[in-house]
């Protein structure tokens, strides 16, 4: 079954995909890091000279504002390239990059690249995310605009569970069963605790999921992929 949604909480995700399969193969470049939950991967207004493949896990990218909140600009899951612009640009970065779960990520440099035997394909890849990423931040800023607590978890389970039936190849493995706790949960929509809760419920009694204690069991996959509320 494959998951499907009008619009997605992931837009930069969800372009990076279909250009990232290079990056997994490419063989000579980059050294693989595992990071643990809430291991900050750069921060804003601070120079970082590395962009990174994000292998499995997810990470989350926040924006301080000047009142002191916090924006989530995105959060990116497996197949994610991110963090280029300013490690090919040598600027300060304007968001910090942290781990929300456990994470394996392959880190690049810039000069990698040029001296990558398959150099010029990369290149290529790179160019067409970073033109995707910039196709979908009006879908971005409606998100913004028009998203509310419950639409943002419908929309990060459904994405869990897309990438959990594509990836895993044990039957062992339930892909419906999203393994992370109410706070993580939270953290990765940019929500408080209490509105994961409230959204879980709801969704609990439409019957489209479970909450267990440190999981979600997803009954009704379909169901999540509601174009609205």
């Amino acid at each position: 079954m494959t998951v499907k949604t009008r619009t997605t909480l992931f837009p930069s995700w969800d372009a990076c995909i279909p250009h990232t399969d290079i990056w997994l193969q490419a063989g000579g470049i980059g050294r693989v890091r595992r990071c643990k939950r809430g291991e900050v991967l750069y921060s804003q207004h601070q120079p970082h000279r590395y962009f990174y493949l994000l292998r499995s896990g997810f990470v989350r990218a926040d924006m301080g504002r000047e009142n002191g909140r916090r924006l989530t600009l995105e959060v990116m899951g497996p197949g994610s390239l991110f963090g280029e612009g300013a490690a090919f640009d040598g600027g300060l970065r304007y968001v910090d990059a942290w781990c929300v779960t456990d994470v394996v990520l392959s880190i690049y440099e810039p000069a990698e690249v040029s001296r990558a035997p398959q150099g010029i394909a990369l290149f290529e890849s790179l160019v067409k995310i970073m033109s995707a990423k910039q196709r979908v931040l009006a879908a971005k800023l409606l998100h913004f605009a028009e998203s509310n607590p419950e639409l943002r978890l419908r929309q990060l389970l459904a994405r869990i569970v897309a990438v959990q039936q594509r990836i895993h190849s044990d039957p062992r493995c339930n892909p419906l069963d999203v393994p992370y706790t109410q706070d993580q949960l939270a953290d990765m929509c940019g929500l408080s605790r209490i509105s994961v809760t409230r959204a879980l419920k709801k969704l609990g009694a439409e019957g489209i999921v479970v909450t267990h204690v440190k999981h979600v069991e997803v009954l009704d996959p379909a169901a999540l992929a509601l174009q609205s509320i």
